[in-house]
């Protein structure tokens, strides 16, 4: 299998923030953070979390992931997973059950109790739509049957096979779903627009696509499942995340390069979405 394996999400890029270049090539393109599980020790303890990046699904996909507790849980672990305009299949083994989900606006407070047994695979913001032709405000926020969308396919046989081949078979599936939908316009510009969402209005954004605002904030939730405000405001909470901890750039700098009125109002919008400050993230990170 041609893959590049992503523990708990992190790659080291040569990313500056003058430079903004991703080391595909020409744009620093957008890869949620999705960070508590990261900074969680009973999390880390209890549960092993990977996430496979796949050459041939990287245009429609973020990743293909996968949670499992490494024994039989002797209490419940917490993981909050943060707003990032995916949608995501989820595959839970323990109860023989898919659907299509996604979160927008407020982080998810997601319980983990005795047996955990996960894989999914994160779209990239629009490819559900791209995908499946069904708009995404259908499925951000609200959990939906896989069988309800998908009708051609049935993918309960991945429950009788073996751990192995587990990730072969979805593979082979999505690759399957996106070979005949080659138009990823609309998943590119959520790239363009996190190069720098503070200097983007959606006034402009809607000029340059010929769109008023009306228009452009429906084409939005049928692509993204948010509107173009929540979109700019969520890729701006996940580049403040990337150039705090993987670029290591000071407080005051991201506050105004993400254009925060002042490093206090910075602050508070990480621990908003984090439950913890910049600083003590940064030191968790570290550890």
């Amino acid at each position: 299998m041609h893959e590049e394996l992503r523990y708990n999400g992190f790659i080291k890029k040569n990313q500056t923030i003058i430079n903004l270049k991703n080391i595909r090539g020409g744009i620093f393109m957008y890869y949620p953070k999705q960070i508590p599980y990261l900074l969680d020790k009973p999390f880390q303890k209890y549960i092993n979390y990977t996430e496979h990046h796949i050459k041939e699904l990287e245009e429609y996909c973020m990743c293909i992931w996968q949670m499992k507790s490494k024994s039989k849980l002797e209490k419940t672990i917490y993981n909050l997973v943060l707003p990032d305009a995916c949608i995501d299949i989820v595959i839970d083994f323990k109860t023989k059950t898919i659907c299509f989900s996604g979160f927008s606006k407020d982080t998810a407070f997601l319980t983990l109790r005795e047996e955990v047994d996960y894989m999914g695979v994160r779209f990239k913001p629009s490819a559900f739509y791209t995908i499946f032709h069904i708009e995404a405000t259908k499925v951000m926020d609200h959990g939906i049957p896989f069988s309800a969308i998908e009708n051609n396919n049935d993918l309960n046989v991945i429950f009788s096979c073996n751990e192995e081949d587990r990730l072969t078979l979805f593979k082979e599936y999505l690759i399957q779903k996106i070979k005949n939908h080659p138009d990823a316009k609309w998943i590119k510009i959520v790239d363009e627009l996190y190069e720098n969402p503070v200097e983007k209005t959606v006034s402009a954004i809607a000029q340059s696509f010929g769109y008023n605002k009306r228009q452009l904030y429906r084409i939005f939730l049928k692509y993204y499942g948010v509107s173009p405000k929540v979109l700019l405001n969520i890729l701006r909470l996940h580049l403040c995340l990337t150039l705090l901890l993987e670029e290591k750039e000071g407080l005051s700098a991201i506050a105004h390069y993400c254009g925060f009125y002042d490093q206090s109002h910075f602050i508070k919008e990480i621990k908003k979405y984090t439950g913890i400050s910049p600083i003590q993230l940064l030191e968790n990170y570290k550890e």
